[in-house]
């Protein structure tokens, strides 16, 4: 499968709390990394690609798109995956592909539990999830950032399977109704964690749609950062 002449695409998740890169042809990972550690992804993420591009054989030149993860996540995390997705994309010269976190981590889980509706959770912290509705034909609803109450509500009223480790903060309130079996915390992979090598796949879909390159990815924020820059000098705040 080629794409403009071109027959790999890279695949980035930095977002969520784990490093992960992929390499992939034809729907098949050829080389990937998963690094449950987040931290210090601005150094490693650089020598990190370029060993799977060495291991891969592959040469920027022959990448036909980026896909990298737009959030939801931690702040520096989405900067950092889309600001290396965009700059190696440019030196390539191939398109950047952006999906949200929640539909990796989804993608992921339909490897394993095919043809079921989903819901996508991430643990937001604050008291709060990430979710975002995956339906069985890959279709998905509005990414938002909700209380646990609320995702499971939502379940209760229209059963899916919640997928994620983060899905494990509705467990109990799904088990008040019964529906404790909807809660797969352990999807995608037994660590229930997004991971780029899922990417592959969804990232040749949507470049056979022709979708890559339409309009560039944008940072996906569901609600203010945790830390707020320092008032200006003289201006004192509440």
């Amino acid at each position: 499968m080629t794409f403009g002449g071109r027959t790999a695409v890279l695949a980035l998740d930095t977002c969520a709390g784990a490093t992960s890169a992929a390499i992939g042809r034809n729907g098949e990972v050829v080389a990937r990394v998963f690094l449950p550690d987040a931290r210090a992804a601005a150094e490693r993420l650089a020598p990190l690609v370029k060993g799977l591009m060495d291991e891969a054989g592959v040469k920027p030149a022959a990448l036909a798109a980026v896909a990298v993860t737009r959030g939801p996540g931690t702040f520096t995390g989405v900067r950092i995956g889309l600001g290396f997705a965009r700059g190696l994309a440019l030196a390539a010269g191939c398109p950047v592909l952006g999906v949200t976190t929640l539909e990796l981590l989804a993608a992921g889980a339909a490897a394993e539990v095919a043809g079921r509706e989903m819901l996508a959770v991430i643990d937001a912290r604050r008291g709060e999830v990430y979710v975002q509705r995956v339906a069985a034909d890959g279709s998905t609803g509005e990414p938002s950032a909700v209380t646990p109450e609320a995702a499971a509500a939502d379940l209760v009223a229209r059963p899916a399977l919640a997928v994620g480790a983060g899905a494990r903060l509705l467990r109990p309130l799904l088990d008040v109704h019964g529906l404790v079996d909807l809660v797969r915390d352990d999807l995608p992979h037994g660590h229930g964690q997004p991971d780029a090598a899922d990417l592959i796949g969804l990232a040749e879909r949507h470049l056979m749609a022709g979708e890559a390159g339409r309009t560039p990815p944008v940072p996906l924020y569901l609600r203010a950062p945790d830390a707020l820059p320092p008032a200006p000098s003289g201006i004192e705040t509440p």
